[in-house]
């Protein structure tokens, strides 16, 4: 990998974080999954997967370790991968959009698997009781994927091909 390549994962990975941090206020409102969306379907997978990778370490140094870290790495990790298989397809924001939706309702699957463990009453209850937040993140991921699909996807091709990447 180049030095170049990193400098820009690093860059990437930094604008990813700040973004996420800047928009803490609003419940379950985010830039992450758009952006690592938009990054996997124009960069290498192994760029897609160091970005990540830096922003779930930085979001665990920020927020701590603990029974939720597992699934997190997991979420952003399967997310990369399922990007990266269906980018070919993803060829317009409406595909993307409704892909970014699927994310965000089902982003809170794998935490409830410690709460199925001990019952499945308790990992049902788990769901409902974040079903509303579920919502607000998979129409924020939505809505967004519409906005910026468009303008993103054409400057992240842009950038990939003016440094080579």
């Amino acid at each position: 990998m180049k030095i170049r390549n990193l400098v820009i994962d690093a860059l990437l990975a930094a604008t990813i974080i700040v973004l996420k941090e800047a928009l803490t206020f609003l419940p379950n409102i985010e830039v992450v999954t758009l952006l690592i969306m938009i990054i996997t379907m124009t960069f290498n997978l192994s760029d897609a997967l160091l970005i990540t990778l830096v922003y779930v370490i930085t979001e665990t140094i920020l927020y701590g370790f603990g029974i939720h870290t597992i699934p997190y790495i997991f979420v952003w990790f399967l997310i990369v991968f399922i990007t990266y298989v269906l980018r070919k397809s993803i060829n317009n924001y409406i595909k993307a959009s409704i892909l970014s939706f699927m994310f965000g309702l089902l982003f809170d699957l794998p935490f409830s698997i410690p709460f199925f463990i001990l019952s499945v009453n308790t990992g049902i209850s788990y769901l409902l009781n974040g079903a509303v937040f579920s919502v607000v993140h998979a129409l924020g991921n939505f809505i967004l994927m519409v906005l910026l699909y468009d303008v993103l996807i054409k400057k992240f091709k842009e950038l990939h091909a003016r440094y080579r990447l």
